[in-house]
């Protein structure tokens, strides 16, 4: 059974052994839980046995723990960065500029965004992954998310609605936590695939905060320029007529300059009577838009929802090759009931 005694080689919890043989025969010792990999041992003094959870009495390697915060503050932030990232990505998305990258206005400035906001939910994803995986101390880790939240908060807005989000964004990343930490206690050898259920719901509530950002941008846009249609999408339905509707409706012996003043007719109907008319439903178009954007996130996290393991695999391979991390195996004792 573990002990509180740490192994003075190498800083891992160690096991109470007894000599079967040599000049200590019979002897208790304190025996690294790595062995043989390790061979720290310390003796165990008369009486200390059964005492160990309360002794105050441990052995610490400082340049072990002087690693161990390097390696924690590193880990620590690459999660404030991710939290950066994702708060971009939402203040992109409430940029009043048809809400894309660069302001252009066309499908592929949309295109660009989502990817964005896919490349966002991932980098979360695999550095709250690594910190709930590696950071042992719940409330070290609860404190990493916390710095995340705030960094999302800075880097979004100033305002009530970037400092409910932070505050969902915190709280799902202790629920993230909890579920890493219960489904690797449940589990003999730790695999990366087991965290996927949680990644699951994460993915879920971080598309939720990017369409909420989606939603309260496009608000804010049409109550301060009213509703219009996009001139990109504008082009593209006049496009489309040009090239599919037009030349099935008007007769064969339409002139060109009769097609372009259907098409004028067309624009100018799309600018003025549609924008008018959407007017009055002003109030529901960022519900949709947010809905739609939903949608799309979601079907997309289906075909991308393996990367972040893939990304972790990685990440854990390469750290363990370079020494940076660790394999620990941990004795535990089971109490359960049988028939005598």
């Amino acid at each position: 059974m573990g002990t509180d005694i740490r192994c003075p080689l190498c800083g891992s919890e160690t096991t109470v052994r007894t000599a079967t043989k040599g000049p200590h025969a019979g002897r208790k010792f304190y025996v690294c839980a790595r062995y043989p990999e390790c061979k720290g041992m310390v003796p165990v003094k008369d009486g200390q046995i059964g005492k160990s959870k309360t002794s105050k009495t441990r052995i610490k390697s400082p340049i072990v723990s002087n690693a161990w915060l390097i390696k924690a503050i590193v880990f620590g932030v690459l999660l404030t960065g991710a939290g950066c990232f994702l708060g971009l990505v939402l203040r992109w998305c409430g940029d009043d500029s048809m809400h894309m990258i660069g302001g252009s206005g066309d499908i592929w400035d949309m295109l660009r965004l989502g990817c964005w906001a896919l490349a966002a939910l991932i980098t979360v994803a695999v550095t709250a992954g690594i910190i709930a995986v590696l950071i042992r101390s719940f409330w070290v880790a609860a404190i990493m998310v916390l710095v995340s939240a705030l960094a999302l908060f800075l880097c979004w807005e100033i305002s009530l609605v970037s400092f409910v989000v932070a505050l969902i964004y915190f709280l799902i990343g202790l629920v993230y936590l909890v579920s890493v930490r219960r489904e690797i206690n449940s589990r003999i050898k730790f695999r990366v695939w087991n965290i996927r259920a949680g990644q699951g719901l994460l993915f879920i509530v971080l598309i939720a905060l990017v369409c909420t950002g989606l939603y309260f941008g496009y608000a804010r846009s049409i109550d301060r320029n009213g509703f219009t249609l996009p001139p990109a999408t504008v082009d593209w339905i006049v496009d489309m007529a040009d090239e599919y509707a037009v030349d099935k409706v008007l007769p064969e012996d339409t002139t060109a300059a009769d097609r372009e003043e259907v098409l004028t007719e067309l624009r100018t109907y799309l600018e003025s009577e549609i924008s008018s008319t959407g007017e009055s439903y002003k109030d529901y178009v960022p519900i949709i838009i947010a809905g739609i954007a939903f949608s799309v996130l979601m079907l997309a996290t289906l075909f991308i929802s393996f990367i972040p393991p893939i990304i972790l695999w990685l990440i854990f391979f390469i750290l363990l090759r370079l020494k940076v991390i660790r394999e620990e195996t941990h004795t535990v004792e089971v109490t359960r009931l049988s028939i005598e």
